[in-house]
């Protein structure tokens, strides 16, 4: 843990020497094209040529679209500092990272901003460290996007697919819809999907995760509330399935002065996990109720450690691992 508190830190630093230099937006809508070209204004007929450009000359709430598939990161860090939708649903936005150790997309909003990211296909060409990373916004939502292949092999960095690290107690909104994170983490720790409140007491993340697919991970979906004291991680996975992870395709770990992790995994699948659980609930202050989902092909299927509290409503499928668990059953049903 003290290893992704440092990484935690480092990447939020980097975030903080990085935000954007003030310009004057002036678009309530901007456009970038595959011909596009960064001295043109970014609007439909005169598109820029990366989200860099469009997001300096659009307007705090305003949209960037993509006029048709193209390259448009331009291999570095797009960062976010207001409330913004960058649209490329039905055409595809790619964003490359070429840059070792580098973040695609780094979210350090207001915390009354809303940030919609939609249709993008994000890689880190197996160099970066993070695809999404959210320090702090009102709400992210994240739709109909690929993130893939943050697997920086440097041992003191943990590289994630997605991150929400809060570095404040204001209350985050984290949606994930219709996405598949995949090949991220490196051969030792990282992985698809972490939810872990930063810096900031008292915290209260809301995350919810549908349809879903993470595949091919370090670990598949964590939340981990060892960094601070106080707060609560509530957390709903529905529909989406964590496969094909080297170690557990959903954890939620804390420890007794940590934030208390609720977690409703509900008509999903963890399987085929390499090493440890398909889903595991660690630390007294963790709570996992399990409903309507599979798990199967992992060393072990479900299991509570150190305190945690892992409960099911006997409409699951725990069968085919090499050690099935036994959550307890939940109580006061109606």
């Amino acid at each position: 843990m003290k290893k992704i508190a440092l990484s935690i830190a480092a990447l939020a630093a980097l975030l903080a020497l990085s935000l954007p230099g003030v310009a004057r937006a002036q678009n309530v809508r901007s456009w970038v094209a595959s011909a596009g070209n960064d001295g043109n204004p970014c609007t439909r007929a005169s598109p820029c040529a990366t989200f860099s450009q469009a997001l300096l000359v659009t307007n705090a709430g305003g949209e960037i679209n993509c006029a048709d598939e193209g390259e448009f990161g331009n291999g570095g860090e797009l960062d976010i500092a207001k409330s913004i939708t960058i649209d490329c649903d039905g055409v595809t936005g790619h964003m490359v990272t070429t840059a070792g150790g580098a973040i695609a997309i780094a979210v350090t909003a207001a915390t009354t901003d809303r940030v919609v990211l939609r249709g993008l296909d994000i890689s880190g060409n197996g160099v970066g460290v993070a695809g999404i990373f959210v320090n702090s916004a009102g709400a992210l939502q994240v739709e109909k996007c690929v993130v893939h292949d943050f697997s920086n092999p440097d041992p003191a960095r943990v590289p994630y697919g997605i991150v929400a690290a809060t570095i404040n107690a204001a209350p985050l909104e984290f949606f994930v819809s219709d996405t598949t994170v995949m090949n991220n983490g490196n051969s030792s720790d990282g992985g698809g999907i972490l939810i872990a409140p930063f810096l900031a007491s008292n915290s209260l993340t809301k995350a919810v995760l549908n349809r879903v697919e993470v595949r091919n991970n370090f670990f598949g979906i964590k939340a981990d509330a060892t960094q601070v004291s106080g707060g609560v991680i509530n957390m709903t996975i529905r529909d989406s399935i964590s496969v094909g992870n080297r170690s557990n395709a959903i954890v939620g770990t804390g420890n007794s002065s940590g934030p208390a992790i609720v977690m409703m995994i509900d008509r999903s699948a963890a399987s085929h996990s390499v090493f440890g659980f398909g889903v595991i609930a660690d630390g007294p202050k963790t709570f996992i109720r399990l409903g309507g989902s599979s798990v199967t092909g992992n060393p072990t299927g479900v299991g509570a450690t150190n305190g945690g509290s892992l409960q099911s409503f006997k409409t699951n499928q725990i069968k085919g691992n090499s050690l099935d668990g036994t959550p307890l059953p939940v109580v006061g049903l109606d």
